[in-house]
């Protein structure tokens, strides 16, 4: 019989194996209720994340690192320019010639950063609240780009930074997964440099009024981080990963597919370039509506296609996801976060659901069972143990159900 990680890989890599692969996302829905104390009782105290993941019977979801466990403040400080220094990941990111300067004001940290032309700051946020909500990334409450001589400053940070690998990291991280799944090494959330000044550097609404005053500095700063991206480029294409997770987010409404095509396609396109002659494969975080998208998903290189959610929280089906990838792409998902919320669907409907949504499954070609977007923190525990019964019912491929 196969182990997790090797129905996931097979998946993953257009093969068939013995069961449709199931790993559900359960990092959220962990980190709330164990901070609030509301775990099924079924656990002891200080029951770990990895061990309700054993005991729901699928294999590990380890596409997205854990925020939480930052070693140091280094590791998160600089959250306000999208990079992240966590265990696990196959890289470090230096600044060089830039110095940090760290406040806390209110309740928030203030991240002032001091170069030789100029100075930029932003404000990160992580409350309480947001925790027991079971948020495991900071807010960014203001952010770096506040006029325009500040685009020439993030520049300037970003053509010095000096990107290294850290694959003894990335290979801890996966030994310690073993053959429970496949462990994505992370490169950015970001897909692109448009896109991360779109996350990361700018309010969403004020970022589509400054791409349109301010094209000339936005087009620059575009053109000063491509050094950082070839440089992880490169450090991701050479890392001893199979998969590489680099790209999220994506929406027909926020990256619309015009932008999709023009700012975040070459990108991934050319990392893809990079990972398949030495086969390994690119995953995406498609968690948005993906409708408008569906066709240059897999024009995009993308191998594996995460978090695609159906309806009814989105207006795609599985079935057009399946068609419009057309046999190129692996689609990780399929169980909307809703369908394990009682309130929003009672058992009933839980039921009729899923087993329509293993009907448009079948025969199961390319497909990992998961959750879109992710356990919400108040879903109905059980539903997670009854989808483990169905894959062991139903999931044998080729699937015949109908």
């Amino acid at each position: 019989m196969a182990t997790h990680k090797e129905r996931m890989l097979k998946a993953a890599r257009g093969e068939w194996t013995d069961q449709l692969p199931w790993a559900p996302r359960i990092d959220l829905w962990y980190n709330s209720n164990s901070l609030r104390g509301t775990l099924p009782s079924r656990y002891p105290p200080g029951v770990t994340h990895d061990a309700i993941a054993d005991d729901i019977g699928g294999g590990y979801h380890k596409i997205v690192p854990d925020f939480l466990s930052a070693r140091s403040p280094e590791d998160t400080v600089d959250r306000g320019l999208g990079i992240f220094r966590l265990w696990g990941m196959p890289y470090r990111a230096e600044l060089v010639g830039v110095e940090r300067e760290v406040k806390e004001e209110g309740g928030a940290t203030r991240v002032i950063y001091h170069t030789p032309i100029g100075t930029v700051s932003c404000k990160i946020l992580f409350t309480e609240e947001m925790r027991r909500a079971g948020v495991s990334i900071s807010w960014v409450s203001e952010h770096l780009i506040k006029e325009p001589r500040d685009y020439k400053t993030v520049g300037y940070i970003f053509k010095n930074i000096k990107v290294t690998p850290d694959y003894e990291g990335y290979l801890g991280f996966q030994r310690k997964v073993g053959d429970k799944g496949f462990v994505a090494a992370r490169g950015l959330a970001a897909a692109s440099p448009r896109q991360q000044i779109m996350r990361d550097f700018l309010d969403a609404t004020q970022f589509y009024l400054e791409m349109y005053d301010h094209p000339r500095e936005m087009a620059q700063l575009c053109e000063d981080m491509e050094p950082y991206y070839d440089q992880l480029f490169r450090v991701l294409a050479d890392s001893p990963a199979e998969i590489i997770f680099h790209g999220s987010n994506f929406d027909e409404m926020i990256t619309y597919p015009p932008f999709f095509r023009d700012h975040i396609m070459p990108h991934l396109q050319k990392l893809a370039a990079l990972l398949h002659p030495k086969g390994k494969l690119l995953l995406c975080h498609c968690d948005g509506e993906n409708k408008g998208l569906l066709e240059l998903i897999p024009e995009s290189g993308i191998d594996i296609a995460e978090a695609i959610c159906p309806r009814p929280m989105t207006k795609v089906t599985i079935q057009e996801a399946k068609k419009a990838f057309k046999g190129k792409v692996t689609i990780f998902g399929g169980v909307p976060s809703v369908a394990l919320l009682e309130e929003s669907m009672p058992d009933e409907e839980f039921e009729r659901f899923m087993k329509n949504l293993f009907g448009e499954i079948a025969p199961g070609h390319r497909f990992i069972l998961g959750v879109s977007d992710t356990t919400p923190p108040d879903a109905k525990f059980d539903r997670l143990l009854r989808i483990t019964e169905m894959v062991r019912g139903w999931g044998t491929l080729p699937m015949k159900l109908n």
